[in-house]
């Protein structure tokens, strides 16, 4: 897990804790390039995404009596994707979540979506952002939705490379043992809705693919861009987020129906007064250049919006 809180930014693995290793490549001077090494791949870092880096150690140094006792909020996030590529996304949001519930707030992530799950099924986190199907699994251990991204529907996609020469989805047009990959197993949008869609257009995934999983949306992206797989399944934002070099040499060839939009939600023991300072600062990020600048670290151009749990009742694996 990545944290930020009373240790400051760390990366884990279960229980293992290591350092995030920030080193700069080049002599002195505000133009070297600087990086963050990950648990599972070195991402080079924007210069505002390391600021806020900064930016969370100072809060964890000032805050760190604070954090020791048991009166900060742990912030759950799917690893949708590797923990770098999250850390860029999620702490700035963790930063004005902090300054919003003055209290310190610790970014969390998991090694894969099953481990997040027996979290969220022992109540680890306070806040979890997660996907619509594994939402409705921990509505039973006590979490509701307090808002959605906004804007865009919530569907999977499927990628090929630019220079490809599938153009459609069809049984009739994709060879025997084409190579398919997929981020997870519960990835709702990316594997299971994807799935579903070939499913439903007479492709038995299982029979007719070589089916793959690589752990995030971001290393199934990259193994599509290395040729590694012919396809892949993801989603919007996470082919957005990708670098532009990868983003040009990719190609969406279908995309599924959609379905309720990811939900941030909180545990039921949370007071009502702190859910909806939660809920204020969440759906009202776009009124604001710092919290614009949020929602670009995110990729969710129109932010969010209210959300309540009857918008997820019909959603099903």
């Amino acid at each position: 897990m990545i944290g930020c809180g009373a240790i400051g930014p760390v990366v884990a693995s279960d229980d293992r804790r290591y350092k995030l290793r920030v080193a700069s490549s080049g002599s002195s001077g505000t133009d070297r390039p600087v990086w963050v090494q990950g648990m599972y791949q070195k991402v080079r870092l924007p210069r505002s995404v390391l600021r806020w880096l900064a930016a969370a150690a100072l809060i964890a140094i000032s805050s760190a009596a604070a954090a020791r006792q048991p009166h900060y909020y742990r912030f759950g996030v799917l690893p949708l994707q590797s923990p770098t590529m999250l850390a860029g996304m999620f702490l700035p949001l963790t930063d004005a979540l902090q300054q919003a519930l003055h209290r310190p707030v610790q970014f969390v992530t998991a090694p894969n979506f099953a481990a997040f799950m027996r979290r969220v099924r022992r109540r680890e986190y306070d806040i979890i952002y997660l996907n619509p199907l594994l939402y409705t699994r921990a509505r039973r251990w006590g979490y509701h939705v307090i808002v959605k991204v906004a804007g865009e529907p919530f569907a999977g996609i499927l990628v090929v490379r630019r220079d490809s020469p599938i153009r459609a989805l069809g049984g009739e047009t994709l060879s025997p043992g084409l190579r398919i990959g997929f981020p997870d197993p519960n990835a709702y949008a990316a594997t299971i809705m994807t799935r579903q869609y070939m499913e439903a257009r007479g492709i038995h995934v299982n029979r007719d693919l070589k089916v793959k999983y690589f752990g995030s949306q971001d290393s199934a992206l990259m193994a599509v861009y290395y040729g590694m797989v012919n396809m892949a399944g993801t989603w919007m934002p996470s082919l957005r987020s990708m670098p532009q070099r990868v983003q040009q040499a990719l190609r969406v060839i279908a995309q599924t129906p959609p379905q309720p939009q990811m939900p941030i939600a909180v545990r039921d023991d949370m007071p009502a007064r702190e859910a909806g300072r939660i809920r204020n600062l969440l759906t009202h990020l776009t009124m604001t250049s710092s919290g614009r600048a949020v929602l670009r670290h995110l990729g969710f151009k129109r932010g969010f919006v209210v959300a309540h749990n009857n918008e997820y009742d019909g959603v099903k694996p």
